[in-house]
């Protein structure tokens, strides 16, 4: 009943706000331009003049330019189209369609984002369905797009996958008048990956709208967006298979009893097989199928309030409502049961299937003012209905089967510059006792000097953990788990940034970190990597994160060198040789390291706007967190390091008018060091037991149409 009204009240608002607005024409004042002005988008029509209707002002087409299309989003942020060549853009020419610094991708495209640091007051503060690696990609609802465009605006983006597939993200917006736009978009892939049990696919559809009245005091915004994200996973290679990876195409000749045969000189026989140079042939522990699916509807309501003087059009406080329905189900389906992930129960195949229902109610008071700045009032209500299914076996364990929580809460936030400094405060208060959150984050920025920027931050938050972390049921019998007693984690961060406009910016963060809840890989030494066991862990003993970041960029004539450096420390009580005892929790590279150098050009008489180069990327050794498949999770292991291996891609990016053209040689440095040396082991890993991906050229395409 619920999604039924919801379904009506949206195409409801859609079908009322198709009604064009209807604009007089004044006859002595229609007339046909000879000479039509080319405006920066090169958009081509004759020039009407209109009698604009109270409070919305139409500008010639001949007067737009590409700063009035543009991009809104639920948390404030405006961004304009852009179709700039650049290395920004360089960095963020992905699946994600983000910077990978802190990232590290798994051999298949969409298949999984291993972390090399973190920021643990970039997430949400209601706790979420888990699956948290399907949902790298997912689109919620700050990252869904409103737009304002005065003609039809159409995004194309396009990259080549490894097999059998590509990737395409469009986006098409309309406006049917200068009240109301909407916008259609979807994200499809499908990519077959070089180790078995390995394809990609996903379909990702989202629609959105965006009216305002005559006399912008209201506004509405509207969108709807349904998601299947899947893949076949492997669980990684086997043991046997890290050592065929690592050594092709040169084995070690073994007897019968396994080994080593030496020759007359008593040096170990080589032999030279390049089978497993293709990537399919090593064996790999399962062959699974993980799924997420969602569906979200939301609306929210805009309307302005209090006039600064009598018969103003600008407003000091707005008043709102928003909802947000949203379902979610993730499955993991195994036809071929084996002991990976150790005994299950009286069932042939193994298919667990998890659901969210969440809804979201939000009335929230925006007031801006001189005299007291900008402050926002928010109070929420959720309700989240968590369920694992019903099983038709009888399980030796009795555990609650699902999770129905209602919770209150209040948010405030306020800025307004203060003796010089730019202040931001914001607090979050959770009403209810269960799965509650609280936080608190003050942020002051300032010009110290003519070209120096100083920024200085502290942010608490305590907060609860995934659902899964609580409460989960599977057909495996070490996956059922209730943990009723944990406690909310605590985070207390403490900033420091300095912003040059020359020199680069220097940042440094220091956690403090409580009651830390993650996966932990708890399978006996003996079984490791021929079996899985994942419990929830929490640690009673304090954590340090410590994280320093230098970003800089040269520019000398035609040739960019840029470079981005972090540092990373953690302290916690365990020393690495002990055995019993808490494990190590929270592993990051020491060391993590980017640097490109690139030249920027032009050739036909500057038709032709190009960028060229090479970036490297480095990080130390360290215990990577390792996926779990059935989870869809990544999980704290202390046994196997990956790392201290350089990384080089080079890249060739062009811009022709508003088409950009992407090229890049990934991990060219594989070949290159295999040619130097024929003997050099293939040790480059996205985790443990994951290879990263071998050299490949990969190409694409961002086309930007104005008509």
């Amino acid at each position: 009943m619920r999604i039924n009204f919801v379904i009506l009240l949206f195409f409801t608002h859609f079908i009322w706000c198709q009604q064009e607005l209807i604009i007089e024409k004044d006859p002595d004042k229609v007339e046909e331009s000879k000479n039509i002005k080319k405006d920066s988008l090169n958009i081509l029509e004759k020039k009407r003049k209109k009698k604009k209707p109270s409070g919305i002002f139409i500008k010639p087409m001949s007067d737009v330019t590409i700063d009035d299309y543009k991009i809104m989003y639920l948390d404030g942020r405006e961004e304009l189209v852009d179709t700039s060549l650049s290395l920004e853009r360089e960095y963020s020419f992905n699946f994600l369609r983000k910077d990978y610094f802190e990232f590290l991708v798994f051999p298949n495209m969409g298949e999984a984002f291993n972390k090399l640091g973190y920021d643990f007051h970039d997430q949400f503060f209601t706790p979420q369905m888990g699956a948290r690696v399907k949902h790298f990609s997912y689109f919620e609802k700050s990252d869904v797009p409103y737009y304002e465009v005065p003609s039809a605006y159409t995004e194309l983006f396009f990259k080549s996958t490894f097999e059998q597939g590509q990737f395409l993200d469009s986006s098409l917006a309309i406006n049917t008048s200068p009240n109301f736009n909407i916008a259609v978009s979807f994200r499809g892939f499908r990519s077959l990956g070089k180790y078995s049990s390995s394809l990609g696919r996903s379909r990702q559809f989202r629609i959105s709208s965006q009216y305002r009245s005559n006399n912008d005091r209201y506004r509405m915004r509207l969108h709807q967006a349904t998601q299947s994200l899947e893949n076949q996973v492997n669980g990684g290679l086997t043991n046997d298979s890290v050592y065929f990876f690592e050594n092709a195409p040169n084995y070690v000749e073994a007897d019968e009893t396994g080994e080593p045969v030496l020759d007359e000189n008593g040096n170990e026989k080589i032999v030279f097989y390049d089978g497993f140079l293709d990537r399919n042939r090593l064996p790999t522990q399962i062959r699974a199928d993980n799924i997420l699916q969602g569906k979200r509807y939301f609306m929210e309501h805009n309307y302005k309030i209090i006039p600064f003087q009598k018969d103003s059009s600008a407003y000091k406080a707005s008043i709102g409502y928003s909802s947000s329905l949203e379902n979610k189900t993730y499955n993991f389906i195994q036809n071929r049961p084996n002991i990976y992930f150790f005994e299950k129960y009286d069932t042939p195949n193994v298919n667990d299937s998890t659901t969210l229902k969440s809804l979201e109610n939000k009335l929230f008071l925006h007031i801006s003012d001189a005299s007291i700045g900008n402050i926002k009032f928010d109070l929420y209500h959720h309700n989240w209905k968590y369920d694992n299914g019903y099983n038709d076996y009888t399980k030796d364990t009795i555990l609650s089967n699902s999770l129905n929580i209602n919770r209150i809460a209040s948010k405030v936030t306020w800025d307004k510059k203060l003796f010089g400094f730019s202040t931001k405060l914001m607090a979050y208060k959770s009403l209810n006792k269960d799965f509650s959150t609280d936080a608190f984050t003050v942020n002051l920025s300032r010009k110290i000097f003519e070209d120096f920027n100083l920024e200085a931050s502290y942010k608490y938050r305590s907060q609860p953990l995934d659902f899964n972390s609580y409460l989960l049921e599977s057909d495996f019998k070490e996956y059922n788990w209730e943990n009723k007693n944990l406690l909310n984690q605590h985070f207390r961060t403490r900033s420091v940034a300095l912003f040059h406009n020359n020199w680069g910016s220097l940042k440094g963060e220091w956690t403090l970190i409580n009651n830390y809840i993650f996966f932990y890989n708890n399978t006996p030494l003996p079984s490791f990597n021929e079996k899985f066991k994942t419990v929830v862990f929490q640690t009673d003993e304090s954590i340090d994160y410590m994280k320093i970041r230098f970003d800089q960029r040269f520019d000398f004539g035609n040739f960019t060198w840029a470079n981005n450096i972090q540092y990373q420390k953690v302290n916690q009580q365990k020393k690495i040789d002990e055995i019993l005892g808490d494990p190590l929790a929270l592993n990051v590279p020491e060391w993590l390291i980017r640097s490109t150098f690139m030249l920027t050009s032009s050739i036909f008489n500057n038709s032709l706007f190009f960028q060229t180069g090479a970036t490297f990327f480095y990080f130390t050794e360290f215990y990577a967190d390792q996926f779990n498949p059935l989870l869809s999770e990544f999980v704290t292991q202390n046994n196997t390091k990956i790392g201290n291996y350089p990384r080089v891609d080079v890249f060739f990016n062009a811009k022709i008018q508003s088409s950009r053209i992407f090229l890049k040689l990934e991990n060219v440095s594989a070949p290159i060091k295999h040619l130097i040396n024929i003997n050099a082991p293939y040790n480059y890993y996205s985790g443990p037991f994951v290879p990263y991906r071998d050299f490949s050229v990969r190409f694409g395409l961002i086309w930007n149409f104005f008509d």
